[in-house]
């Protein structure tokens, strides 16, 4: 803004007047002021800025870094196959039995009798005890009937021989076996057994049967000639007769108490818990 030379005195005159109103302006200053001024400061218009443009400083503006776009999310993973379901395993077979103990038919048990046996004593029917000599085992070696077990037997068949040199009848069947107290029935035979033969005392009947020595003896005797001849006919004819006595009379078959006797099993024998 410029201020020319009126200006400046019409400013100075109002600042005198501003200031009390009875200075007065100086002369030179009241004539040049001329009706019609104005003592209203003048602005003169702007000046073209002939200056060269300066850049403004440059300011730290702080930028900001670009940030890297959002990774996208990841996508969710496919659930995995469920798997097929595995083939269900068989049951386990149900565990075997135990095995039983079990022997054969014709396994032979070695025992010895308690109880004697007599042809002219006992009957068919008759029960007759054996015990056990030795343990009897399995296939697998496991003992079946231990030692010492009672076997029950019956007589069957019985009966003397009507001559020397003949075997009597006797035929025992086993029916249960005691073991341990525990009753288990058994099918056996006695396939052997320890024995004897004894003939029965000679009696007027056997005699009987053979008299027809004496009387021949007799006549021997008489064809000798005198009484010395018939007695030593009679008497050798008698002894003859006594011999022959002896020849055909009964013989009883007995097995003694303790003699070994050899039953043979005629079928499996189970023993069953």
């Amino acid at each position: 803004m410029r201020w020319t030379t009126d200006s400046l005195v019409a400013l100075a005159a109002a600042g005198l007047l501003a200031c009390g109103g009875q200075k007065q302006l100086p002369q030179a200053a009241r004539d040049s002021i001329r009706p019609g001024d104005s003592i209203t400061p003048f602005v003169d218009a702007p000046r073209p800025d002939t200056a060269p443009l300066v850049a403004p400083p440059a300011q730290m503006v702080a930028v900001p870094r670009p940030q890297p776009a959002p990774r996208p999310a990841p996508k969710a993973a496919a659930p995995a196959p469920t798997p097929a379901p595995r083939p269900e395993a068989p049951p386990a077979p149900p565990p075997l039995p135990p095995r039983v103990p079990t022997l054969a038919a014709g396994t032979q048990v070695t025992t010895n009798a308690l109880d004697s046996i007599h042809s002219h004593l006992n009957k068919v029917g008759d029960p007759i005890r054996v015990k056990v000599a030795t343990d009897v085992t399995d296939a697998d070696g496991k003992v079946v009937i231990p030692a010492g077990a009672i076997v029950r037997l019956r007589i069957v068949q019985i009966g003397e021989a009507s001559n020397r040199g003949e075997k009597g009848t006797l035929v025992l069947s086993a029916d249960d076996v005691d073991i341990s107290g525990v009753t288990y029935p058994v099918t056996a035979r006695a396939s052997d057994y320890v024995y004897e033969m004894k003939a029965r005392p000679i009696g007027a009947g056997e005699v009987a049967k053979t008299g027809g020595g004496a009387a021949i003896g007799a006549l021997i005797g008489h064809a000798i000639g005198g009484k010395t001849g018939t007695v030593v006919g009679a008497v050798g004819g008698g002894a003859a007769g006594a011999a022959v006595a002896a020849k055909t009379a009964n013989r009883d078959i007995i097995v003694h108490a303790g003699s070994t006797v050899t039953l043979t099993l005629r079928d499996d024998f189970v023993r069953k818990p």
